[in-house]
Formats: structure tokens, sequence, C-alpha cells
């Protein structure tokens, strides 16, 4: 019997306080007319493009690693208008009522 050991990674990860950010999650519409679960994040006044940036690949990457298998939505993100304002959203394969709820509830787990 053989095991292979799981590679482990140790990166210098820099900390930056998002105490106060904002949260909102909705259901849009997407420019195609469908449902799009979208959650907006609103970092602290004086945050950079980079640190909103940062958390935006953050919560993406997590959400990505708790995505079901068998969801073929896909995991969007864009930096918004504003300096402190990001936001993620799915663009669902199906866009069914369904599809859209279970998509709330996987950008829902990042409020907890």
């Amino acid at each position: 019997m053989s095991a292979t050991a799981v590679p482990t990674f140790i990166v210098p990860v820099k900390v930056v306080d998002f105490s106060n950010t904002v949260l909102k999650l909705t259901l849009g519409k997407s420019q195609h007319g469908t449902a799009q679960p979208q959650l907006d994040i609103f970092l602290q006044p004086g945050a950079t493009h980079r640190q909103v940036s940062a958390l935006l690949h953050t919560f993406a990457a997590s959400l990505e690693l708790d995505t079901p298998a068998n969801e073929r939505w896909l995991i969007q993100h864009d930096c918004c208008a504003g300096p402190n304002h990001g936001r993620i959203y799915l663009e669902l394969a199906e866009g069914d009522e369904a599809e859209a709820m279970r998509g709330m509830a996987l950008l829902n787990s990042l409020m907890d």
C-alpha cells in the first residue's frame, strides 16, 4: 500500500483589515434578462483598488471551491465605479429559479 502526500504550500500573506466591509446580496438581472445572483462588496473608505481586487479574487476562489461539481455556472467579479466597491456575480447555465436560488445560497455563505 502506498500513499501520496498532499502537497502543502506556505506563502506569505498580507493582512488587511476588512472588518468594516459591507456585503449586499441581491438577485439581479443579467444583460440577457435572466436571473443573476450577485454580491456587492463595499470596503471601508480609503480602500485601494488593489485591496478591492484582492478581496474579490479571494471570495471568488472560495466560491469556486465550494461550488458543487454538478453546477455549470460561472463565477465572475468586477470592480465597480467607486474606488471601494466591487461585486461577485454568477452567470447561470440554465437561468431558472431553482438554479438562481442555489446560487444565492452559495453567495450567502460568504456572509456568515
